[in-house]
């Protein structure tokens, strides 16, 4: 923190939150997209993950795989924040 200039308080517990909150949507959203796509798959197509991304790819595009990428980022993003601000806080009464 104090390389990068940070003072240890809410507003760097919070940015940090959402940061990882943000990181952890960019990483899980293809593979929830993907979960989704397979789950929801009827009877006739395949729910192979490497048949269900190459169809994903060739009929949508790689912009598909981050649907619902700010609704999914909003709950990461203020579950993080709520978790780790209150981790914080208890941590610094037992300091």
């Amino acid at each position: 923190m104090q390389n990068l200039g940070f003072k240890d308080g809410t507003h760097t517990h919070i940015m940090c939150a959402f940061s990882a909150g943000f990181v952890a949507t960019v990483v899980g959203s293809p593979v929830d997209v993907l979960k989704t796509r397979m789950m929801n798959a009827s009877k006739d197509q395949s729910a192979n993950p490497i048949t269900v991304c190459r169809d994903v790819l060739a009929n949508e595009g790689a912009a598909a795989f981050y649907k619902g990428f700010f609704a999914n980022f909003m709950r990461l993003g203020c579950w993080n924040v709520c978790m780790f601000v209150t981790l914080e806080q208890i941590k610094s009464l037992f300091v």
